[in-house]
């Protein structure tokens, strides 16, 4: 799954910091993911991607429903990440 973020100007290093927490347990905690890396833009400054792939359709509802990311959800958003409708999000699973 691919989704597109947009950073707050300003939020960025706060931002990446949280995502390293977010990221640290899920690689830590969920042996049904095979990738959770955020990748920065070259060209837009406040723009990332976050890049997940899961096991199986199993693996990715653990993930989504876990308490780790529900605790750390809001500390990506309040530190600058936009979850506005996830344009282009793509699912192989």
């Amino acid at each position: 799954m691919m989704v597109e973020l947009t950073v707050t100007p300003g939020d960025t290093d706060a931002f990446e910091r949280a995502f390293a927490v977010q990221a640290a347990a899920v690689h830590a905690n969920e042996p049904g993911n095979r990738l959770y890396e955020l990748v920065k833009s070259r060209t837009l400054a406040d723009s990332c991607t976050l890049i997940e792939i899961y096991e199986d359709e199993a693996a990715l509802a653990a993930h989504r429903t876990s308490s780790r990311m529900a605790a750390n959800r809001p500390l990506t958003v309040s530190n600058g990440a936009e979850h506005c409708p996830p344009i282009g999000v793509q699912s192989w699973v």
